[in-house]
């Protein structure tokens, strides 16, 4: 008899393992994702319509400089050369955009940024400072706005283009 209940406490014993194994392995083979996203202001529309020049006044600026990060997990890629490094402008511009959502400004002046990697090498951390700003009114263009255009364009050549369009 106790041979038979022996037998039977190892049989249950090695079913309840197996159990547990196989439960263990579907857990392990399943694809776990957490996506997250952030979206910054775009300046022109991305649908093909040109839409006329606004001016933002900015309104409230803060005195004080912020420090904000957010750490990317980039363990899955394999060529950072290639799968990373070509996106850290987006890298930079989430951090930008979760530091404005979770603070309620609308951006950051001059933002500054440092990007570094931890010492496993799975993870991006990107690092801004800057002062935190809110825009208090929007206002269309006009020809005495001209002057904004050599900033807009990135040199001192007024664009034919803009100036028709500010009119």
């Amino acid at each position: 008899m106790g041979y038979n209940l022996a037998k039977t406490l190892m049989k249950k014993s090695i079913f309840t393992l197996l159990l547990v194994m196989l439960a263990m392995t579907s857990f392990a083979q399943k694809n776990v994702h957490n996506i997250t996203q952030a979206q910054a202001r775009i300046i022109e529309s991305e649908f093909g319509v040109l839409t006329a020049p606004i001016i933002g006044e900015l309104g409230e600026i803060s005195p004080n400089k912020i420090i904000d990060s957010v750490e990317f997990y980039i363990g899955n890629f394999k060529d950072a050369a290639r799968e990373i490094v070509p996106y850290l402008d987006d890298y930079k511009r989430y951090t930008i955009a979760h530091y404005c959502t979770k603070s309620g400004f609308d951006l950051i002046i001059n933002p500054l940024f440092q990007v570094s990697t931890n010492a496993d090498g799975d993870k991006l951390k990107v690092i801004v400072t800057g002062f935190p700003a809110k825009y208090k009114k929007f206002r269309s263009a006009t020809k005495d706005d001209n002057w904004m255009l050599p900033f807009l364009i990135g040199d001192n050549k007024s664009d034919k283009r803009i100036e028709n369009v500010m009119r």
